[in-house]
């Protein structure tokens, strides 16, 4: 598979991923004392998928900055894999 099928594939999950969680949480009918979180998560997964996974979208649509895009698609992934493990060695 060349770069830019592996871009739009992650990019792809991506969006996917970013549409289920902010529709969730903005769509949420859980209790009224945590919506607020709800919506807070909402916002921050829109402004992680905006940073990252929109622009490695339209580059790899674009079919320019293939590298690029293939670091923006992954960013978040790997930033989530680090938090990860850096929480699990406190």
């Amino acid at each position: 598979m060349r770069l830019r099928g592996v871009v739009l594939a992650i990019g792809g999950a991506e969006a996917l991923l970013w549409l289920l969680v902010a529709a969730n949480g903005l769509l949420s009918r859980s209790d009224p004392a945590t919506r607020g979180l709800d919506t807070a998560a909402a916002l921050i997964a829109t402004g992680i998928f905006a940073v990252s996974g929109l622009p490695a979208l339209v580059l790899a649509f674009k079919n320019r900055g293939l590298r690029f895009a293939f670091v923006l698609a992954l960013l978040p992934v790997v930033t989530l894999v680090v938090a990860i493990l850096v929480w699990g060695a406190f």
